[in-house]
This record gives structure tokens, sequence and C-alpha cells, in this order.
């Protein structure tokens, strides 16, 4: 059971509250471009966020409450790669192990996932953690930086952990177990600055893997094939 403190507003008004932030000019660019290797619907690979009151949410703010309340040194580097570029996450397993990362490929998945990534969280406009955490009597501790001006829900850096992860999965299917806790790691980093739910994470991850699968078959005969 949770115990809620000095919860303020009803559960309806609570349930009401969204992210009222309008798309930056180049969020809205990218919301216009094509997606010629997404041939899927795009409003039907996740369903609806949890609802602000509901049980998912509240376990997932306890959870930040907990994890953002004293971060190690090891867990403020892991935020702030993340933060900078989810990719840098990937280079030093792939250097360890001799493996290639394969920028073009994964840059041409990325223009075809990150409109769609974008249209989503302004289709649900979730709000940030940090905005209902009040409302129901908890304190999340968050690391302020430039990367979290637009609504919660998919996550969009797990979303580009999770492109990287399928790509390099399909290339390199031997280091796969490897790779999947590496793209996991992106989404943690988000959760310990205290920006994201885990439900946001798990939203982008099966998003991402719906959309690789369409552009996987929709790359044949390109060159590309994995």
């Amino acid at each position: 059971m949770i115990h809620i403190l000095n919860a303020t507003g009803g559960s309806e008004e609570i349930n009401q509250i969204k992210y009222e932030g309008q798309p930056r000019e180049k969020d809205k660019k990218e919301m216009q471009k094509d997606t010629p290797l997404v041939t899927v619907d795009w409003i039907d690979l996740i369903p609806a966020p949890p609802e602000n009151t509901s049980d998912s949410t509240k376990l997932d703010l306890q959870e930040l409450e907990r994890v953002t309340r004293n971060l190690s040194k090891e867990d403020f580097d892991l935020v702030m790669t993340v933060d900078k570029e989810p990719s840098d996450l990937f280079m030093p397993y792939l250097k360890r192990n001799g493996l290639t990362y394969p920028k073009e490929l994964i840059d041409l998945v990325l223009d075809n996932v990150y409109p769609i990534w974008l249209k989503l969280k302004y289709h649900y406009r979730r709000a940030r953690p940090f905005q209902i955490a009040p409302h129901l009597g908890f304190i999340i501790s968050v690391i302020q930086t430039s990367t979290h001006q637009t609504p919660a829900y998919p996550s969009g850096h797990q979303a580009e952990g999770s492109v990287i992860t399928e790509v390099l999965s399909s290339i390199y299917p031997e280091h796969k177990t490897k790779l999947y806790e590496i793209g996991a790691m992106v989404g943690r980093a988000r959760v310990l600055q205290g920006v994201h739910y885990q439900s946001d994470n798990d939203a982008a991850m099966i998003m991402t893997r719906l959309l690789w699968q369409n552009i996987k078959e929709n790359l044949k005969g390109t060159g590309y094939e994995q």
C-alpha cells in the first residue's frame, strides 16, 4: 500500500493535469517531416499512459522519490552522459569488443522514429513526474537540464537508446544481452534525473521495438538489410 501525505486536489482534478507547454519550433519541424520507412499507424503503437492518480503512477513516483534522494557520483555521471548523448553510453562496450558503430544506419532509423515519438508526446501530453509529485505528497530531486522541455510519454532518450540497441543487436546478435542492458541504462538515467516515470521508458521500448520491426522490413532491398 502507498501512503500519500499532504495530497492536494481530488483525483479527478489531479488526473486533468497535463503538460501545457507548446512544441518548440525545431520540434514542430521534426513532427512535420516525412517518415517513409514507417508504414504502420503511429497512434496505435502504445497505449495511453497511466492516469496521474493510478497505482502505477504512484509506484513510479515512490521509486523516483527514493532513487533521486542521494545520487552517487556514478549515478550522476550516468545522468549527465545520457542527458548529453545516449549513444555515448554504448561506445566503451563497442570499443572493448572491436565493434563498429553504424552511424549512417542508426541516423537513418532515428530520422524516421524521432518525428513519431514527438507526435506521441504531444498527443498524450503526459505531465512530467515533478509536476504531479507535489499533488500526491512525493518529493523528487530533479537535475535540471535543457532536455526535458517536452511531455513525458514516451521517453525520447529511451527511444533513442532503444533504436541504437535494436540496430546494434541486429548487426551483432551475439552481443544482444549486453546491448539491451546498456539500452535500459539510458532510461534508468532519466529516472535518476527525476524527469521520467519508468512507464515512460517502458512505452518507449515497446514503441521502438515495433517501429524497428516495421523499418527493418522496409529496408529490404535498400542495402541496409540486417
